[in-house]
């Protein structure tokens, strides 16, 4: 996930802080940068955004390949849970608790555990936390923070007639989260809109559930959508990637792409593969060795599965040792898989990792949105740096000129004294450059101003790199501003030719058309939209597409004598 431009930006960042200290400048405007190169290297945020039991902790669990989100049976009093890579230092409290106004503090699990209920007194502890920070040696830690939001109307809503405390606390507690959520939303370098289990296996179903949890604030800049429980409803997992494509196609101006997984079988397959797939290899002996009528009888049902039979050559006991703590569904989608003869181990996983869909989940994330995320970042803190640098020439160059003309005033001063003197010539040439040395040589100013350029201009050339591609993003945010200034087809172009789903030549262009051809006539269309565009936005979209086009004939002639 790093660029050449990444590690320059903090060299260059690095060195123009040192020179500022050797400048004996005041301490600020170095530390100001050196924050700045600190910036560079964070890792992007990711917010889960979900409706309250839509699966959110246990896609975080899958997501990150071990159980460290707590899964409630019930709905539990939530929390906005920050998720970022490091080693805990006391292992017995490994959670930060961030309270509001009061500091920080890290907790204890048995702390964890009183915040889980419905009571008054849960209520009150979770309304004093801003956010829980779960420190983890957990390796996709660290390139990404991960943020589990508590979701929209994430309080638990039981007995709140028990008392107006309860009402009160659990009001503000919910209208809180629900702001927080939307900030997350909002401010997070990629979002992932979440939606779980839907009552009715059918599309429209579907796209009421994402409107509602999106709220009309999704943007496709940095949203994707996940439908996160397939494997609960044979139906959609069956049409898991045509419902996926539907709704990415219907949601486009809200959602980037809908992605189909299922964190349970994720989970599963992560649990299974274990100690070099041993409960993989221990479910497929196992169940092999039922009949497969029977089998297909026994996976019908949960209590069916439980049930003792004598012409079952798998006791219940071992069984239910299979089945463990997943879900049926997901159960019954694995062991038809690993009961099949026709397939070996290795089958048996790549079908199940396609089914989990958290590989092309991943991809998704670091390439339309974790590698802009960083890309914009960069030039947000260059352009930040030139300020700085700006700052110092307007604010303190002029000082350092003041107090070298003062400088010189004093040595010609003191010189002038000692010329004067008529004493002895080898005494008076050691006054003199004695003098000269505490006097200085009257070029802080000009040394100042030399660090300046090159500071300005190291910082200029990495822009530069830069402005093709944050000038793509702001005209994709202007075309997400007035969508009704363009046509269907436009967006749709313009959307890929500016990057929005990638960055590479095949995803800016359309299939087999990646041609001198094809980009020199539609350079040409968007030159004659710029020449007749009444509105202002619709012309600068117009010239970015020209620009953008322009900069793919470059490529595809640059090696062509």
């Amino acid at each position: 996930m790093h660029n050449p431009q990444q590690g320059q930006l903090i060299e260059t960042l690095g060195r123009a802080a040192a020179s500022l200290r050797e400048a004996r400048l005041p301490p600020e405007p170095a530390a100001a940068l050196e924050d700045l190169a600190r910036q560079v290297d964070l890792p992007c945020v990711l917010a889960v955004v979900g409706r309250m039991k839509a699966g959110k902790s246990t896609f975080v669990n899958a997501l990150l390949g071990e159980d460290v989100a707590r899964v409630a049976a019930t709905e539990a009093t939530a929390t906005i849970n920050r998720f970022r890579h490091g080693n805990p230092t006391d292992p017995e409290r490994p959670v930060c608790c961030h309270w509001r106004g009061r500091g920080d503090e890290y907790v204890t699990r048995a702390f964890l555990d009183s915040l889980q209920g419905n009571d008054v007194e849960a209520l009150r502890r979770a309304d004093g936390i801003e956010y829980l920070e779960f420190i983890l040696p957990n390796e996709y830690l660290r390139d990404v923070t991960l943020v589990d939001t508590p979701g929209t109307e994430a309080v638990v809503r039981e007995h709140q007639n028990r008392a107006a405390e309860f009402l009160n606390l659990a009001n503000q507690l919910r209208d809180r989260h629900n702001q927080e959520t939307q900030r997350y939303g909002s401010e997070a370098d990629a979002v992932i809109y979440l939606i779980g289990e839907v009552p009715r296996a059918t599309d429209q179903a579907l796209l009421e559930e994402f409107a509602g949890v999106t709220g009309g604030r999704s943007r496709a800049l940095n949203a994707i959508g996940v439908m996160a429980k397939i494997d609960l409803q044979p139906e959609i997992l069956s049409r898991r990637t045509e419902l996926a494509a539907k709704m990415s196609a219907q949601l486009k101006d809200s959602l980037n792409t809908v992605v189909p997984v299922s964190a349970g079988i994720c989970r599963a397959l992560q649990q299974l593969r274990a100690d070099q797939n041993a409960g993989l290899i221990r479910m497929m002996t196992t169940l092999r060795r039922i009949p497969q009528r029977l089998l297909s009888k026994l996976l019908g049902d949960e209590e069916l599965y439980l049930r003792d039979y004598e012409d079952c050559p798998v006791t219940v006991e071992q069984r239910q040792e299979l089945l463990g703590a997943m879900d049926m569904g997901v159960f019954t989608t694995v062991a038809r898989l690993a009961a099949d003869p026709s397939l070996s181990e290795q089958d048996i996983i790549e079908q199940l990792d396609e089914l989990a869909g958290f590989g092309q989940l991943e991809k998704v994330l670091r390439r339309h949105f974790f590698q802009r995320a960083r890309f914009l970042r960069e030039y947000r803190i260059a352009n930040d740096a030139r300020r700085i640098v700006n700052g110092i020439r307007y604010k303190h160059l002029p000082d350092f000129r003041k107090r070298d003309r003062a400088d010189i005033v004093q040595r010609d001063q003191f010189l002038g004294f000692v010329r004067s003197a008529n004493g002895d010539p080898a005494v008076a040439g050691e006054l003199e450059r004695f003098i000269s040395l505490q006097c200085g040589t009257a070029a802080r100013a000009d040394r100042l101003e030399a660090t300046l350029k090159d500071v300005d201009r190291q910082l200029a050339i990495l822009l530069h790199e830069m402005e093709d591609y944050s000038a793509d993003f702001e005209a994709l945010e202007e075309i997400d501003r007035c969508r009704e200034l363009f046509s269907p087809p436009e967006l749709d172009e313009l959307r890929c030719l500016l990057g929005q789903y990638g960055f590479e030549l095949e995803r800016r262009l359309p299939a087999g058309r990646a041609t001198v051809a094809h980009a020199s006539e539609r350079q040409e269309v968007w030159s004659e939209v710029c020449r007749r565009a009444r509105e202002p936005a619709r012309c600068r979209v117009a010239e970015r597409a020209q620009a953008r086009y322009g900069l793919i004939l470059y490529d595809l002639t640059k090696g062509v004598d």
